[in-house]
């Protein structure tokens, strides 16, 4: 979801990135041996960076696009160095490995790595007197093991970097008691949705009965471990393409797609089934009950999230007035 607007959005700052590193290489090379030396690497880079153009002006899968970005690189420093086999070319064939960290993605750097490793073999063994005229061919290996640390120094900050990025993005993404969605992932998710193939959104508006009587009756402590059930037990009534989310107290919210209104019924009965088991806490049976309200629609394009939140919440509360079967209480284990 997230992931691949980011991707996408990584996708355009390289490529814009190696457009302008590209006119800086071509500088050089005219100013060392004249116009005629951009030719014909040029023309292949002309038709590689119309092909990235084409793909990521057309949301081409992500991924995909990515891959192929990185391997246009190589391929075009291949026919560069073939063409014009100079010293300040392979070097600047090097600097598309750390180019390719943007992504943060462990492949794309060791498939980087791979093909660095693999022009560096080729230029010392088949461009050795144009390219390293003054170096012993018993130097490869050190080239080998330059190659190998930059690699792993980019892996090992890639890692850390993916890591401090989850902690900050459960941070703001995740309510941090039960581990659910909060508001804003919930609104990241549904404007993705909007953009994919998809037939129907539905929100489900959940909202437990008597949970201040719990809370005012067995402490705070204990309606947090109310919570943390409850949560669990809607998440375990989910499908992976679902989204749980709090929005707050004892309010929840679940994000549905391809859902039509009979099965959308369905679900509902189901978690209102599921909620109502008694739950087992600190030695005491908590019996509870959810009023749920939800809203469905077909308009793709027309939804509003806000509108369907107010929808569905006015649904919530006019089952709590006719459907409500028992408020929550708690009754010591025997």
């Amino acid at each position: 979801m997230v992931g691949n607007e980011l991707m996408h959005q990584r996708n355009s700052v390289l490529l814009l990135l190696i457009c302008v590193f590209y006119f800086i290489n071509i500088t050089i090379n005219i100013f060392i041996e004249g116009v005629a030396s951009i030719f014909p690497p040029a023309y292949l880079f002309i038709v590689l960076g119309m092909l990235l153009t084409i793909f990521i002006y057309k949301k081409v899968n992500p991924k995909i696009t990515m891959y192929a970005i990185v391997s246009c690189v190589y391929i075009y420093f291949y026919f560069l160095l073939k063409d014009s086999p100079y010293l300040v070319n392979y070097i600047f064939m090097w600097l598309a490995l750390p180019l390719s960290a943007i992504y943060q993605n462990s492949r794309v750097v060791v498939l980087a790595g791979i093909a660095s490793t693999v022009l560096t073999y080729y230029a010392f063994f088949y461009l050795h007197d144009e390219v390293f005229p003054n170096v012993v061919k018993g130097d490869f290996a050190f080239l080998v093991l330059f190659g190998v640390l930059v690699t792993s120094l980019l892996l090992f900050f890639n890692y850390k970097i993916n890591e401090a990025n989850a902690k900050l993005q459960k941070l703001a993404y995740l309510d941090p008691l039960t581990g659910a969605a909060n508001r804003l992932l919930l609104k990241e998710k549904f404007n993705f949705l909007k953009t994919t193939k998809i037939n129907s959104i539905a929100l489900i508006f959940i909202d437990m009965n008597g949970f201040k009587t719990i809370n005012d009756t067995y402490g705070h402590e204990m309606g947090d471990q109310l919570l943390e059930e409850i949560a669990a037990r809607l998440t375990s009534e989910l499908r992976d393409t679902d989204l749980l989310c709090r929005l707050g107290g004892d309010e929840f919210v679940i994000l549905f797609t391809n859902l039509d209104s009979e099965k959308l019924e369905i679900v509902k009965s189901r978690i209102q089934h599921t909620l109502e088991k008694p739950m087992y806490l600190n030695q005491q049976v908590i019996n509870v009950s959810a009023s749920i309200g939800s809203y469905f629609t077909t308009d793709i394009s027309d939804a509003i999230l806000e509108t369907m939140l107010k929808e569905a919440d006015r649904a919530m509360y006019r089952a709590k007035g006719s459907d409500l079967k028992y408020e929550s209480g708690a009754v010591p284990l025997t």
